[in-house]
This record gives C-alpha cells, structure tokens and sequence, in this order.
C-alpha cells in the first residue's frame, strides 16, 4: 500500500486521459445534448472560458476560480499488471506494482476501475477511496503469484476479447516491459477494435536498458535457455533492446495511443521506490494536476 504522504500528493492529481477527462472534469463537458453536473472547484487557468468563472468566489475572495463539469455518462479504467517471468528482474514487478497501486488511488475517485493480470484473472470494478484497499491488496497479492502469465501480445489480445466495444468510454493502461519477440501491432489493432483509450507504460530496468560489458551468462526466464555472451553480445543486444523500445513506440503512436518508458533503479527502498514510480508519472504527464 502506499504511503501517507503519496496519498496526500495524489489528491491534487488526476489521470490524463481522453477518455478519463470526460469524467474527471478536467475539461469541460459541452457535448449536445450531454447532461452535467458541477464537479469541482480549480485555480482558473489562461485560456479558460469567463462563462465558467465562479465569480461569487471572486467577491469573498478576490480569487478567481473555475467551476468544473461532469458528465453524467460513466467511463471505465482498466490497469493491465504484467505478471510474467522477465518482470521479476531488475526489480520490475515492484515497480510496476507501485505504478500500479498509485494510479489505482487517482482512478478510483472518479470511475470504475478494474485491475487485469497478464495470467487472464482480474479483480471486480470499484469506485470511490473506500474500494481502493480491495485493489491494493490485489495488486499485492500479484506478487506472490507463481502461476503461469500470457506474454504480452497474447495477454493484451486475450484482454481486449474480454470486452465489448466501448465506443471511446474507457481506458487501458498497460504496465509492462512488454518484452516479446513478436509484433506488436495485432495486440494494438485488437484494442483500437474495441474503441479503447490506451497507454503504454513501459517498465525496463538499467539491467535491460544498460547491461555492463563482460563475460556473461544470459539466462531467458521464459524458456531456460542459456547463452555465453561476451562485450561484443552484449553491445549488440544494447543496440537490439534500444531498437526495440522504439519500435514499440512507434507502433503505439501509430495505433493511435501513448507510450511512456519508465526506467527503475534496482535496490532502493520501498519508500524511495514509491517516490521514483510518483515522480515518472507526473514527469511523463500521465498524472496531471486537478
């Protein structure tokens, strides 16, 4: 679970999203015909319309501030946990658990929300803060799972089969080193069918990213096999594992979806830890400010 002081931080923050910012009031709602409800108060910001401007708060307070809307139509979040073996490396999992749990406290508040393995199993939606201890302990107890996880193109395939179309009305966040050879452009296309929102969140270690240069073992988590790999190996799979980063960047961006890439510090604490998965999401504006 996360801390005190990163619940704190998360109420001035909500999720970015095209789908979620419907909802969440970050703009607002002017659709025709679309039916609204005051959702909150924010600092008004240049470029906001005067109609919005409450401005019998400005009268007591001299402040100016914006009035947000809803709309009543609801929008789902679903977070897609990678469970496979390659994230147990590089201290992975543990991030992207932290990742996790904090978009889950930011989601909740204001739309359902479910929590997907890359096994196939998944929790029920929730909404409001007083659900967010079910998904946490979900999230948790992912850790301890030693069952056996789709690789990523099969895992986010067999997701998006799960759902009917949405029609633009929620959004999947992936969290994943999404580390698979093979294409990741029928998984996207599989999505995009399904009328999702998505981002890539792309978990990748120093150990993937940066490998040091020497005589080494490879060992692949997936399949057991092992290879010797000397300075030479190990500048090409630097080169290879760069390429593909931005390979998968592009398809994503091509598809239509965002892609963030998320690098963890292996041995911190789990506060610091905590701190680093905050920090890369509001730095890659996944989370912006209310």
């Amino acid at each position: 679970m996360i801390s005190a002081r990163s619940r704190a931080l998360l109420e001035r923050y909500a999720l970015a999203s095209r789908a979620l910012s419907r909802e969440s009031g970050e703009r607002m709602a002017s659709e025709p015909g679309q039916s609204v409800e005051f959702h909150d108060f924010r600092p008004y910001q240049f470029g906001d319309e005067l109609r919005y401007v409450d401005w019998r708060v400005y009268a007591r307070t001299g402040r100016l501030v914006t009035r947000l809307y809803q709309a009543e139509r609801a929008i789902r979040l679903h977070v897609l946990l990678d469970t496979s073996a390659s994230m147990e490396l590089g201290g992975k999992a543990r991030f992207a658990r932290a990742v996790a749990e904090l978009l889950v406290y930011v989601a909740q508040r204001d739309a359902p929300t479910q929590l997907h393995l890359f096994d196939g199993s998944g929790n029920r939606p929730t909404q409001g803060l007083a659900a967010v201890g079910e998904s946490w302990r979900f999230v948790e107890e992912a850790g301890s799972l030693e069952g056996d996880a789709y690789a990523p193109v099969t895992a986010l395939k067999r997701f998006a089969l799960t759902l009917p179309p949405v029609r633009g009305a929620a959004l999947a966040l992936v969290v994943s080193d999404l580390l698979e050879d093979a294409p990741l452009q029928g998984a996207l296309a599989a999505l995009r069918a399904r009328g999702l929102d998505a981002g890539l969140l792309q978990v990748m270690s120093e150990a993937d990213l940066e490998p040091q240069e020497g005589q080494l073992e490879l060992v692949d988590v997936e399949t057991g096999e092992r290879l010797l790999a000397g300075p030479q190996e190990v500048r090409a799979y630097r080169e290879e594992v760069h390429a593909f980063v931005r390979r998968t960047r592009a398809a994503a961006i091509r598809a239509g979806f965002r892609h963030v890439l998320m690098r963890v510090r292996e041995g911190v604490s789990e506060a610091e830890l905590e701190r680093q998965a905050f920090a890369s999401l509001v730095r890659e504006g996944v989370l912006v400010r209310r």
